[in-house]
């Protein structure tokens, strides 16, 4: 019995990201197909580059329409068939809660020290 790969039908992968030297958020990857999607879901723009052509979001949006039009995009890839990496940052959708986490680990570690304190001065020195 000769077994053999099976096809697969996903489509070039793509990464939507912001670029930390330029503060562009960029799309690398993909097909004429994702280059239209990109286009008209997000609202991104073809752009030369040494390695070929890529998109960019325009310059000068603020940080929630980049966010917006990249989530829109990404989902609008993912819809058609296209394996898409988003950057967390960018993910209208993700909840960010880094600051959310630290705050709740320093109100645990306060009322760890409230809870061993023996005197109501103890307390208030904690």
């Amino acid at each position: 019995m000769n077994r053999t790969e099976p096809d697969f039908w996903v489509l070039e992968y793509i990464t939507i990201t912001k670029d930390p030297r330029t503060g562009l958020v960029v799309a690398i990857g993909g097909t004429e197909q994702a280059a239209d999607i990109l286009q008209r879901t997000g609202g991104f723009v073809s752009a030369p580059g040494p390695r070929g052509d890529y998109h960019r979001l325009p310059h000068g949006l603020p940080i929630e329409q980049q966010r917006l039009k990249a989530t829109t995009a990404s989902h609008a890839l993912l819809a058609a068939g296209h394996s898409v990496h988003l950057d967390p940052a960018l993910n209208m959708l993700a909840i960010p809660d880094g600051d959310r986490d630290a705050a709740v680990r320093y109100l645990t570690q306060l009322a760890e020290r409230a809870s061993a304190a023996e005197t109501s001065s103890a307390v208030a020195r904690s």
